[in-house]
């Protein structure tokens, strides 16, 4: 009995564990145990087996983990990134370091939200296994979320990459440079050209004044407050106090003459482009006749030129203006023509922002008797000239006074020189030749060492001289530019007694030269 029964239990247990044992895996859906759903490639599509781990690392599966192969989630599953290197992080970009399977859970859409780090917030059932550490790389764009859901079974594997770019600030420098460029110019040169003045200088003596414009004044005292008579501007005025009977003439127009600037503003003596508008001085070893025409014979004393005083003269380098032709109404027979050369070199100061000049040209002044009132000097008349010894010759001329009697002079028709008609070369010093002022007083009229007669150009009560330059203004433009030279000097006599007599010479003489001054490159 004890047996049977004991066999009946026995009997019992075995079906229980039958029951339990063998009912069928659809009818419980129980998941298998120590198993993964591991998804591989079975020809050439995706497969799912419950395999254990190792199985399906052996298969070159990928584990999606302790979930159903049924409806075989290998299809339908997103792309799971899985990184067996270590972490990567750009721009101090968080790390996320994941140890097994990361797990993100997912409702609907997977939502990622990034502030600063980026923070993934997941509900759901949504599974993610990462071998190794996981790799996150942060960027400045929107992160991107991909959701996969299986149809049976909720299962999300949501795919999160967030990239955040390293934020770079690039300064670049601006650096400002100033420079300055200094030009370094060629030799220059000042150049005036003479222009003309007013059309009346007034009569002998100041019969009848002078007109404008004027450029000086002769006065009573030697304050130079007492004008007694205005100097019209360009006249040349000789001669003290008994010198009635020698009118003022103008100075010829269009004449040039160069000096050089030198150093701290100098000007000194320049060669300009030729013997018509240099300022060198004249020989100093060769001499020639100035009393015969030319070609003039050298000399080295007056008694080789027939013993005529004066007459042996340095050969000249450079005149100064034309032929200046001096009439004498009274005793026309005296109408005498000067040629003016420069005896030393021209040398002075000069403020070219100002246009401020002051020089000294020393000259030897030529004097021909010529006696013609009419033209005390060769004109150039219709390119031939009028008289002397080129008569009929090429001439050119650009000389005017505004006088016919004394305009059209030019170096191309020299007056007779010999034949008599030498009478002195006066050493003439215009110094100053200035921008400024220049004048001379005397207390007793008697302005110059040997003159004979107080006074000044025919007016004995003449205790003052002067005459006013203009300046030029800034002439560092390289532009002509107005102004007016002017000089109170002395005239020595000459070796014609008579001259001397109507002339009264020595004496004082005046003169303005207005024109145009400009800086140019020497020539």
């Amino acid at each position: 009995m004890r047996n049977a029964l004991r066999a009946m239990v026995i009997l019992g247990v075995l079906g229980v564990l039958e029951a339990v044992v063998f009912v069928p895996m659809n009818a419980m859906a129980a998941k298998p145990t120590n198993k993964v759903a591991c998804c591989f490639s079975e020809h050439g599509a995706p497969a799912c087996g419950q395999f254990t781990q190792n199985n399906c690392d052996k298969h070159g599966g990928t584990s999606l983990g302790a979930v159903s192969c049924a409806h075989n989630p290998c299809r339908s599953s997103s792309t799971t990134t899985t990184t067996t290197g270590a972490a990567t992080t750009t721009t101090g970009a968080p790390t996320t370091t994941t140890t097994g399977a990361a797990t993100t859970s997912t409702t609907g859409a997977a939502t990622t939200s990034t502030t600063g780090a980026p923070t993934t917030t997941t509900t759901g059932a949504a599974t993610t296994s990462t071998t190794g550490a996981a790799t996150t790389t942060t960027s400045t764009a929107a992160a991107t979320t991909t959701t996969s859901t299986a149809a049976s079974t909720t299962s999300t594997i949501a795919t999160t990459t967030t990239s955040t770019a390293a934020s770079t600030t690039s300064t670049i420098a601006t650096t400002t440079t100033s420079s300055t460029t200094t030009t370094t110019m060629g030799a220059m040169s000042l150049k005036y050209t003479t222009a003309a003045g007013t059309t009346a200088c007034g009569g002998a003596g100041f019969s009848s004044p002078a007109g404008a414009p004027f450029s000086g004044e002769i006065d009573s005292d030697v304050a130079c407050t007492t004008k007694t008579f205005d100097l019209g501007s360009s006249c040349l005025y000789i001669g003290g106090g008994s010198a009635s009977t020698v009118p003022p003439g103008a100075t010829p127009a269009g004449a040039s003459s160069y000096l050089d600037v030198g150093a701290g503003n100098a000007l000194v003596a320049s060669n300009g482009t030729g013997k018509l508008d240099c300022t060198k001085g004249s020989s100093t070893t060769a001499k020639h006749c100035v009393n015969a025409n030319a070609p003039q014979p050298t000399c080295t004393s007056d008694a080789d030129c027939g013993g005529t005083a004066g007459a042996c003269q340095p050969v000249e380098n450079c005149l100064f203006g034309p032929p200046l032709a001096i009439q004498n109404p009274a005793v026309p027979s005296l109408a005498t023509c000067v040629i003016n050369v420069i005896a030393t070199d021209a040398s002075g100061t000069s403020d070219p922002t100002t246009g401020a000049a002051s020089v000294d040209i020393p000259l030897v002044s030529r004097v021909y008797l010529t006696g013609n009132e009419a033209a005390p000097c060769p004109q150039c008349s219709g390119g031939t000239c009028s008289a002397g010894p080129n008569s009929g010759m090429p001439c050119t001329t650009n000389a005017t006074t505004g006088n016919p009697a004394t305009s059209n002079t030019t170096h191309d028709c020299p007056p007779e020189e010999g034949s008599g008609l030498f009478n002195g070369a006066l050493s003439v010093d215009l110094n100053p030749l200035t921008t400024g002022s220049s004048s001379k007083t005397s207390s007793t009229g008697v302005f110059c060492s040997g003159q004979t007669h107080a006074g000044a150009f025919g007016q004995v009560a003449t205790r003052c001289i002067q005459e006013t330059g203009s300046p030029a203004g800034n002439l560092t433009d390289g532009m002509p530019h107005a102004a007016r030279e002017a000089t109170v000097f002395c005239i020595p006599a000459t070796s014609n007694g008579t001259v001397n007599i109507v002339a009264d010479l020595p004496g004082p003489g005046a003169t303005s030269l207005p024109g145009t001054a400009q800086i140019v490159p020497t020539p």
